[in-house]
């Protein structure tokens, strides 16, 4: 009996590694660029905050409040809001994923709820020493 517990559990844990690497973000897309326009530091992370203009959603302002994985200080998780005014509209969303930082690159990988009823995968990259953003939008 123990056996067929082992060999279910194993089973289940390849499938589901294998559907991790499903991942292929390479359907319809948008992506903007953008400016950091603060960063404000605290012991556990911090809040970085970035403006753009985005298409259908006009201005945008965003928000990534860090927190840095305590084992690993170069990653860890975040989570933040996005508000877009196009002629006058206003349109909200939240965002949460996780990132990496390699030297003064910064990676964030989320999932962001708009008001508007769109759902995104979004992949970031920020240049702290440019002050530079890169997003690209995957909606699903």
């Amino acid at each position: 009996m123990n056996f067929f517990k082992i060999l279910i559990t194993t089973l289940l844990a390849v499938l589901f590694s294998l559907s991790i690497f499903a991942h292929d973000p390479k359907g319809e897309s948008f992506t903007l660029s953008g400016k950091i326009t603060s960063v404000e530091l605290t012991d556990g992370g911090g809040t970085i905050t970035v403006s753009s203009e985005a298409g259908r959603y006009g201005k945008v302002f965003l928000t990534y409040n860090v927190t840095l994985n305590p084992a690993l200080p170069d990653q860890g998780y975040f989570s933040g809001r996005g508000v877009g005014f196009n002629d006058g509209a206003r349109q909200a969303g939240s965002r949460q994923g996780v990132f990496r930082r390699e030297g003064a690159i910064m990676k964030f990988w989320s999932l962001d709820d708009v008001t508007d009823g769109n759902m995104n995968y979004c992949e970031t990259v920020m240049n702290l020493e440019t002050e530079s953003v890169e997003m690209t939008f995957y909606p699903f």
